[in-house]
């Protein structure tokens, strides 16, 4: 009897060990999804949504600003100026980052480039298949920035994807029917 007990005690030990860390990966698990659900991720994910009037994927935006908090900032002629925490000598502080143009153009030019490259944007044409019914307009400009850094910054075609995804969106909320081709990777 003795012996049992011995060796059932030998293998709960090894459960003990594998338990607790099964315990400490859902309480980490659960931490960041209380995290992202209330804390500062679902925040950032609301204010990138309603300052860029729901163009964006905010998940999208939130792996381009490599996971940061987000903020808005007043956006002059843009759809939105967004900013995002940094650390600069110690202390941290909100820097704009991303910006987001939404142009309707009358004159759009069949069999024009579909994106356009700067070293800090990206433009997508949207060339409407008839004019777009809220506006009239042939074709939507749409301008996805960067304020300080390379156009290139973060994964392959992230700018271009947010670009081309907002220019689907814009051209949606107008009424403009249009196809564009997949996000070309900078």
């Amino acid at each position: 009897m003795g012996d049992a007990v011995r060796v059932a005690g030998a293998g709960t030990g090894r459960t003990g060990a594998a338990g607790l860390v099964a315990v400490l990966a859902v309480v980490a698990v659960s931490g960041w999804f209380l995290y992202d659900r209330f804390g500062g991720r679902s925040q950032s994910r609301a204010t990138i949504t309603e300052a860029c009037e729901g163009l964006v994927d905010p998940g999208a935006l939130m792996r381009f600003a490599g996971g940061r908090k987000v903020g808005a900032e007043p956006p002059g002629d843009r759809v939105c100026l967004l900013s995002r925490e940094v650390t600069f000598e110690g202390e941290e502080r909100m820097d704009a980052f991303f910006s987001l143009w939404v142009v309707p153009s009358g004159d759009a030019e069949p069999g024009g480039r579909t994106f356009e490259f700067t070293a800090r944007s990206v433009t997508v044409t949207a060339t409407c298949a008839a004019p777009a019914r809220s506006t009239g307009a042939t074709a939507l400009r749409v301008t996805a920035g960067t304020e300080f850094e390379a156009a290139t910054r973060g994964e392959p075609g992230a700018l271009p994807g947010l670009a081309r995804e907002a220019a689907l969106r814009a051209a949606a909320r107008a009424g403009c029917e249009t196809v564009l081709p997949p996000a070309p990777k900078l």
